[in-house]
């Protein structure tokens, strides 16, 4: 989940705006020249030059607009004003909502998780493009888009990343997206269905991917040479746009060629998936009615649709609070379209049946653990049959899905007898469970469906946390904090594979990790450092068998194979 990491006025002090006549794209040879002005066939925008690390940069450029609950669609050409457009400022933020009963307790996600300093809109389908100064149309390099994490509920594009292009070797256009959050962007329900879309903030992605294809080569990127990216729910959503249309989006929507080639996913998100219709998705909506007063309306939809903004995400928000600790309120259902089934059936039929050619998937060390309800942390219960009520009552409020059998079996699948004493019994059974079933195996499920054609890493680093991994390559890298050697190997990986789809080829240092193998292999690399929790100790990579992970009596593939068994379907997995 994404953090912010600088201000606007920060990042506006480190932008020089090119006032100059730039000169026209071919001709681009010099560095020192002013950024482009860029037109995109509906309106056209002037570029800055950010002098500190030598980068053009367009930000809050429109990709789409969209009626609320509607598909999004291309913008209007702008006609009363031919002058560009300056592209010096981030675009206003997406309405946010919230994580069940305010998991921002646990200290990671307090930032991310309350109202950004940026203006929230409706109107908020905005990208920022960075390019090396000096880019220009026929520079074809590599192109990564960054999908921005934050449970499908809050999160935005207003993230720093010229410290990770600089450490990579400047040679990469990036595009960070935004796209609409919570009931925005992920209400769903029979009403929907019948008067809207579903999923719509998975089809804002996809929209500005098709973007991508048709205007990147103008900012000097190479549309045959896309990666998509994104930690948390924006590695969810770089699943989803794996698992789009079956698979297969050149065919359903009528495109010459695949929207990316490379998909690196970081703590794949899968929360609950049930279908656009089920009682559950019909439950959100009626709460969602009912908290917005739309109740006694001939149309519950078309009063939903006039509700004003504001109001809206406030009841949403609310109505997440209210939910049990973390768990989600809004997020992706299974439409049919879009998504034709749940992931781990999706993923089962491999690599043919889906987007994309080559995945590379990172977990974290401890995942579970921000999301896990922190007054078990202390609790002290030493009674068996009342460690099991608790244990029992927990796991319902998470997956209010699953049968009192399936919950008899995850308890045998994590029991008591071997829970950390030194978390609390109940926590560290649930931290477990969130972090095996939510982000680890959803990774593990991605990396083993591309299989000869994916790479898999565990990241390490001092408390290893869910979102830990973010400041090793977004917002400021150098700070003092990290030794150079571990952002060499961690974040330098990550660089090789969206220059050349291969994490081998580390720009930063090609020596400072061991060869590491395709996923087939069964192995993966463990970023590690010799002091793990000592942030300033050496990097301490090395290739390790994903058979030497073992959690509660059992191994990580068991585990993951437990919850890709019978009990998937009603865990929405």
């Amino acid at each position: 989940m994404l953090v912010r990491l600088a201000s606007l006025a920060t990042l506006a002090a480190a932008l020089y705006v090119a006032l100059a006549s730039p000169l026209p794209l071919s001709r681009r040879t010099d560095p020192s020249e002013p950024p482009p002005v860029v037109d995109l066939g509906y309106a056209r925008y002037q570029g800055v030059l950010n002098e500190t690390y030598g980068m053009y940069e367009w930000r809050g450029i429109r990709y789409a607009t969209a009626e609320r609950f509607q598909a999004p669609r291309t913008p209007s050409k702008n006609s009363s004003d031919s002058s560009p457009i300056l592209a010096a400022k981030f675009g206003d933020v997406c309405y946010i909502s919230q994580v069940g009963a305010n998991t921002t307790t646990q200290g990671v996600l307090t930032e991310a998780a309350t109202a950004p300093s940026a203006t929230q809109s409706e109107d908020c389908l905005f990208l920022n493009v960075v390019a090396p100064a000096g880019s220009c149309e026929g520079a074809d390099l590599p192109v990564v888009v960054y999908i921005h994490g934050g449970g499908f509920a809050f999160g935005d594009a207003q993230i720093q990343w010229e410290q990770f292009l600089q450490h990579i070797g400047n040679k990469v256009v990036l595009v960070s997206i935004q796209y609409r959050l919570g009931p925005f962007g992920f209400l769903a329900g029979s009403e929907v269905v019948a008067n809207g879309v579903t999923n719509a903030g998975l089809l804002d992605q996809q929209h500005a991917l098709r973007w991508v294809q048709d205007q990147i080569h103008k900012f000097g990127g190479n549309s045959d040479h896309v990666t998509i990216f994104g930690e948390s729910a924006g590695a969810g959503s770089v699943l989803n746009q794996v698992l789009a249309n079956g698979g297969n989006t050149v065919k359903a929507l009528g495109l010459k060629k695949p929207l990316f080639k490379a998909a690196l996913g970081a703590s794949v998100f899968l929360p609950l998936q049930v279908e656009a219709t089920s009682s559950w998705a019909e439950s959100r909506y009626n709460d969602l009615v009912a908290a917005t007063n739309c109740t006694g309306d001939k149309s519950t939809f078309r009063c939903l649709e006039s509700v004003d903004a504001g109001a809206l995400a406030a009841a949403s928000g609310k109505l997440s609070q209210d939910q049990p600790f973390g768990s989600w309120t809004y997020v992706p259902v299974v439409d049919g379209s879009f998504l034709t089934k749940r992931a781990s059936v999706l993923l089962k039929q491999g690599q043919k049946n889906l987007n994309g050619d080559v995945f590379y998937g990172n977990s974290n060390a401890d995942e579970g653990f921000i999301f896990t309800d922190p007054t078990l942390q202390n609790d002290t219960t030493t009674s068996p049959a009342a460690l099991d009520a608790q244990f029992d009552s927990t796991l319902a409020g998470l997956f209010p899905l699953i049968t009192a059998e399936e919950r008899q079996s995850v308890a045998q699948q994590y029991p008591a007898s071997s829970a950390s004493s030194s978390k609390g019994n109940t926590f560290a059974r649930i931290s477990s469970i969130i972090a095996d079933s939510t982000f680890v195996c959803p990774t593990y499920w991605s990396v083993e469906a591309f299989g000869t054609s994916a790479y898999k890493s565990r990241f390490a680093y001092g408390p290893a946390t869910h979102a830990f991994d973010l400041q090793y390559y977004s917002g400021e890298l150098w700070t003092g904090t990290k030794s150079v050697s571990s952002i060499q190997s961690f974040a330098g990986a990550i660089g090789g594979f969206i220059r050349s789809y291969n994490p081998n080829d580390n720009p930063a240092n090609s020596t400072i990790n061991p060869s590491w193998p395709t996923y087939d292999s069964s192995e993966e690399m463990l970023f590690n450092l010799t002091m793990p929790l000592n942030l300033l100790s050496t990097a301490d990579p090395r290739v390790i068998k994903t058979s030497s992970l073992t959690d509660f009596g059992t191994s990580q593939r068991e585990k993951c194979d437990f919850w890709r068994g019978s009990i998937s379907k009603n865990a929405g997995l």
